[in-house]
């Protein structure tokens, strides 16, 4: 098997290395801190919070997929109430939040984080379980194989793309910079639609289209992290299965860490 060293920098990846290499990230940086991690937070308290913050990122995405269905931004603002529209920041801020701390603690972090490009780059859509799709499925996806199939292509695309902003700030900063910095600009959109909602003298703009599917990206690619990392650690049960618990996740994981950098471009090109 080769080093983690010779990894960096090959262009083309061989599919049984691959899946040795990623089996080696696995038991290098999350095995055994998820044992410690499950330990440590593996309690009704916990397991609860996780639980609810995941359903809660599921309504926010099937209404924000609701919203992007509308014909025109007249449909959106007349049967969504602006009162409902300026709370979506602060929900999804929670979640991006936990997504966060759960990457962190877990140890996928370290691993997406110190090997991005090469977990990237041999990543494919089988290396997913079937049961992948229906936690998309449950986020309101009408094709999850097309839509994970894109996000992938995405990812490959952009990673070797110098002149991408996402991979300047990930490769100067790291990915737990990039999620930090979200909920910042989550939150500050939050105070300022609520300032807005709360002062009757001044009429709340509009948000775009584009605003609205940034959002939605960023909650779905949170969702799926949290539900894989969930898994992983024996956290709280949801509908994926048990094989998810090893390298797989890691694939899992990072492909909802893309789709949430995907939503971030979106959001804050509005």
């Amino acid at each position: 098997m080769k080093t983690i060293d010779q990894w960096k920098g090959e262009s083309s990846v061989d599919e049984k290395e691959y899946e040795k290499f990623m089996a080696h990230l696995y038991n290098e940086h999350v095995r055994y801190r998820n044992k410690r991690m499950f330990h440590k937070h593996f309690d009704p308290e916990w397991g609860h919070r996780w639980n609810w913050e995941w359903e809660r990122l599921v309504d926010v995405s099937n209404l924000l997929r609701y919203i992007n269905r509308c014909a025109n931004e007249y449909d959106i603002y007349r049967t969504i109430t602006r009162e409902r529209i300026a709370q979506l920041p602060d929900e999804i801020q929670d979640g991006t939040r936990i997504n966060r701390h759960m990457l962190e603690e877990s140890g996928f972090m370290d691993a997406i984080d110190t090997y991005y490009d090469e977990i990237v780059e041999g990543m494919k859509l089988e290396h997913m379980p079937p049961q992948e799709f229906e936690v998309m499925r449950q986020l309101g996806s009408n094709d999850a194989e097309t839509e994970l199939s894109a996000v992938i292509h995405i990812m490959k695309s952009r990673h070797k793309s110098m002149h991408s902003y996402n991979q300047e700030i990930r490769i100067r900063y790291g990915i737990s910079y990039q999620l930090e910095n979200l909920e910042k600009k989550l939150h500050q959109q939050h105070q300022e639609l609520r300032e807005l909602k709360d002062d009757d003298s001044k009429e709340q703009p509009r948000k775009s289209r584009r605003w609205f599917k940034g959002l939605g990206q960023i909650a779905q690619g949170s969702a799926l992290s949290i539900a894989n990392i969930g898994l992983a650690v024996g956290a709280f049960p949801i509908p994926v299965a048990a094989e998810t618990a090893g390298w797989g996740a890691i694939v899992s994981s990072i492909t909802g860490v893309g789709m949430v950098l995907n939503g971030v471009g979106e959001f804050r090109g509005e």
